[in-house]
């Protein structure tokens, strides 16, 4: 009996089945890749924002390939390892390949993404599948909803009032100067 246990465990250890901590230790060929995530693009992060236990990137779409016509997405992010190459960077151009959660997108922790530069062979085989994204919505020339334009009101205004106390500082001192 000891012999058999001392046999089954040399052949453990000399022939060891191949055993993976995650799904993503082997990456996947485009056609998989392409047909396993729900959405496909290449996005410039504008900004990361760290929460709990994830980064929300806001990514402006360059291109889509599957999945969004939007021009601009928010994505949920692992914040200790993001995709393969890491967590996204502002300012840098990524080819995405994201997960549809409910109503939100998801960079998921094996997904292949990786930055733009790096994915030649990758952008070769999507060539053809661009989709076109939404029609941008016109803007109107009012100040309604324009963030940069709510700062100069404020602004405005608190220029207006402080130049509305000079003038009451200056009219009170000219009074009591008359008095005198």
């Amino acid at each position: 009996m000891n012999k058999l246990i001392i046999w089954i465990v040399l052949l453990v250890f000399l022939f060891p089945a191949n055993t993976y901590a995650l799904s993503c230790a082997q990456i996947p060929s485009m056609d998989q890749a392409y047909d396993r995530y729900d959405g496909v693009l290449i996005g410039l992060v504008e900004g990361v924002v760290r929460k709990k236990n994830s980064n929300q990137i806001q990514v402006t779409v360059v291109k889509s390939f599957k999945g969004i016509e939007e021009h601009t997405i928010k994505v949920d992010e692992d914040i200790t390892w993001g995709s393969l190459n890491g967590p996204s960077e502002k300012g840098v151009h990524y080819l995405f390949f994201l997960k549809k959660n409910g109503n939100d997108w998801v960079n998921p922790l094996c997904s292949p993404s990786k930055k733009f530069a790096d994915a030649s062979k990758e952008l070769d085989y999507l060539k053809d599948k661009e989709i076109p994204l939404k029609e941008a919505k016109a803007t109107s020339g009012s100040f309604i909803g324009d963030n940069a334009s709510k700062h100069w009101i404020v602004i405005a205004i608190f220029v207006g009032l402080i130049g509305a106390i000079l003038v009451r500082i200056l009219r009170y001192k000219k009074r009591s100067n008359r008095n005198k």
